[in-house]
């Protein structure tokens, strides 16, 4: 046995370590609060002023006059109540260039400003709080969005709370403070709450946000159907398991929610649930119950399934190359929606269908697709520009291209009012989401295409900035 002791050397080494790192977080608390008083600062900058029957808005750089009954008035630059009861309202543009110039999500700028206003005009004891490093940004942060719907006088008793014991906040004592205030303001929340929660149910497939060849599922269910749908999903996951599947819980969990995509192969898995009951009688090696439900149990996922459990018709669009098709265990697969996967599982997929149709492969080549003299571009070069620039090309929005609108990066001018022939061509195109296209055309945003297939946004502060030019991905 041997033992150590700790010399004078390592005390003030340990010492030192430890002033740094509460150094490093005292400057970060304070770079935080000033982010936070920029936000701030641009947010009043930007309120909507006196004038707003007229379009005006206070520090807002735009020459358009929203005369009633054009367009700008009805789709141009509005008002937004970014925060709660007692906040004045905001530019709507001005969102769009903070998140430009702050290299952050369109969704991450309304949530800031949201959130200072809130601090600033509702919750003034714990935004003094936060100036003076007393409780950190992301709490407070979190104590605006959850009190955000809370009346002005709610609001007022729910900053108390939280300012009472600021040392003893954390995210779920925050939430407990504001559920207290709101409850005080309105007792009959609670019934409230739970209609306006059942009216939300949803259940809602988002391929983009799962691990590699799977996608994510959410699910609000009432909480009597979530019961009943976890003992199904549990007696199936114990079947899979009884019938020789190998794979852990969840594992069995996830694929038995697969089969219930398929109310036959449910059914004939449910059927043979109980096959070990002695009262039923079941030979598991005889009984067509448990072979039918075997094959469920260890089938492959199958995407051509429709609710009648019959083949339907799919259409998934997938980028590949003749080395990928040709190598099941190496190559890859690309779909713009499903993710990537390996060709191999795309050839299972495929063998699954009843009938498999291959649509002609888009050329990404200009020359491929000539320019023509209407407004609308035809469809291959539409889809051309999707699929060369796959989402909307302000900086840092992931909105999709196949839900963009394409615009013209030079204004298009129709032919009899003396416009060029040829506007139409896919150097000229760019897919805009709906947001961005009405800050392009009805504020001080413009932008051009740079040779390297990126575009450079210049924006109504006159700052410029640009985004990723498009590319293959990278091979191995």
């Amino acid at each position: 046995m041997s033992t150590s002791t700790l010399t004078s050397d390592t005390l003030v080494a340990d010492r030192v370590a430890l002033d740094r790192a509460a150094a490093a977080m005292s400057a970060k608390r304070r770079v935080e609060v000033e982010v936070l008083e920029a936000a701030l600062a641009w947010a009043h900058a930007h309120v909507v002023g006196p004038d707003a029957e007229s379009g005006e808005v206070a520090g807002w750089r735009s020459d358009t006059i929203r005369t009633p009954g054009t367009a700008a008035a009805l789709f141009g630059e509005r008002a937004l109540p970014l925060a709660g009861e007692g906040t004045p309202l905001v530019a709507e543009f001005c969102v769009m260039e903070l998140a430009a110039v702050l290299d952050v999500s369109h969704e991450a700028t309304l949530a800031l400003l949201g959130d200072v206003l809130d601090l600033a005009h509702r919750l003034p004891r714990l935004c003094a709080l936060v100036r003076a490093l007393r409780v950190p940004v992301h709490l407070a942060r979190l104590a605006a969005s959850e009190s955000r719907d809370l009346t002005l006088s709610a609001a007022e008793h729910a900053d108390r709370l939280l300012a009472w014991q600021p040392r003893r906040l954390n995210p779920h004592r925050v939430g407990v403070l504001v559920h207290e205030a709101r409850l005080y303001a309105d007792p009959d929340r609670a019934i409230a709450d739970h209609d306006a929660a059942m009216d939300a149910r949803k259940v809602e497939v988002h391929h983009e946000e799962g691990a590699p060849g799977t996608s994510a599922v959410f699910m609000t269910l009432d909480t009597a159907d979530a019961v009943a749908f976890d003992h199904t999903v549990s007696t199936m996951a114990a079947t899979m398991r009884s019938l020789g599947h190998e794979g852990e819980a969840g594992v069995r969990r996830a694929h038995a929610v697969g089969v219930l995509a398929d109310p036959q192969k449910a059914l004939d898995l449910l059927a043979a649930a109980d096959f070990s009951d002695p009262e039923r009688g079941l030979d598991p090696e005889s009984d067509p119950a448990v072979c039918i439900a075997d094959d469920v149990a260890h089938g492959s996922a199958d995407p051509f399934r429709t609710s009648s459990g019959s083949e339907g018709e799919a259409v998934l669009v997938f980028h590949v190359t003749d080395r990928d098709l040709l190598d099941d265990r190496h190559g890859v697969a690309h779909s713009p929606t499903l993710g990537p996967m390996l060709a191999g599982r795309l050839r299972s997929w495929l063998l699954c269908a009843g009938q498999v149709t291959v649509k002609p492969v888009v050329d990404l080549d200009p020359a491929a697709h000539p320019p023509v003299d209407a407004h609308d571009p035809p469809a291959r070069m539409a889809e051309m520009v999707r699929l060369r620039d796959e989402t909307c090309v302000y900086p840092r929005c992931g909105r999709p291209s196949v839900r963009c609108d394409l615009d013209h990066t030079e204004e298009y001018v129709p032919m009899d009012e003396g416009g060029p022939p040829g506007q139409t061509r896919p150097a000229n195109l760019a897919p805009l989401c709906r947001r961005h296209h009405r800050a392009k055309t009805f504020g001080d945003f413009s932008y051009r295409h740079l040779d390297d297939g990126s575009y450079e946004w210049t924006l109504p502060s006159g700052a410029t900035i640009r985004s990723d030019p498009p590319g293959h991905c990278p091979r191995p």
